[in-house]
């Protein structure tokens, strides 16, 4: 007999009450207790993680202005979350347990950084978290001088080596400069 082309929508139908039960408990709660919970979080890992595992959620709380959501160093998160997921490889459960274990993070690269450094926004109030998520490749600062010509330089840093200039603050103008 000749198949029929069945047309399937992608729209969610209304639920019933002969439906199961939903198994997304928190797509239950309304928008406002979202907020709530997205506002508590307060590591730029956590809010990738819950932007990655509920999209709908991430987008909630960037629309709705939330700092963490906004900052510059999300992004870095986000990036961050990306390659590690990326980076392990999909096996089969028989090869999973013959092969070596779950391939190691990987570190934030040198054009991440230097995205971040070139932000106005950025801040080196978080490069302890740098630091922490990737202590092989990361920002350091340091500030020089006096009066005029006291400046904060930010570098990336090689481990514990300092590598190239990336720009210089004078802190009694606010003057920020670039380098590449």
């Amino acid at each position: 007999p000749p198949r029929r082309a069945v047309a399937m929508s992608r729209s969610p139908r209304a639920r019933t009450d002969d439906d199961a039960p939903p198994t997304d408990w928190l797509a239950e709660l309304p928008p406002e207790l979202h907020l709530r919970i997205l506002e508590g979080v307060d590591d730029f890992s956590d809010c990738a993680a819950f932007s990655l595992a509920s999209p709908r959620l991430g987008l909630l709380a960037l629309r709705s202005g939330l700092a963490r959501f906004k900052d510059p160093l999300f992004a870095v998160a986000m990036r961050l979350l990306l390659i590690q997921r990326v980076a392990v490889p999909r096996r089969s459960p028989r090869l999973a347990a013959s092969a070596p274990a779950a391939i190691p993070p990987s570190p934030l690269t040198e054009s991440i950084l230097r995205k971040y450094a070139a932000d106005r926004r950025a801040s080196a109030d978080h490069f302890p978290w740098l630091a922490r998520v990737s202590p092989a490749l990361c920002l350091s600062s340091e500030v020089t001088g006096a009066g005029a010509s006291r400046a904060e330089y930010w570098r990336l840093r090689r481990g514990e080596e300092n590598g190239a200039m990336l720009r210089r603050r004078l802190l009694q103008s606010g003057m920020v400069q670039h380098y590449e």
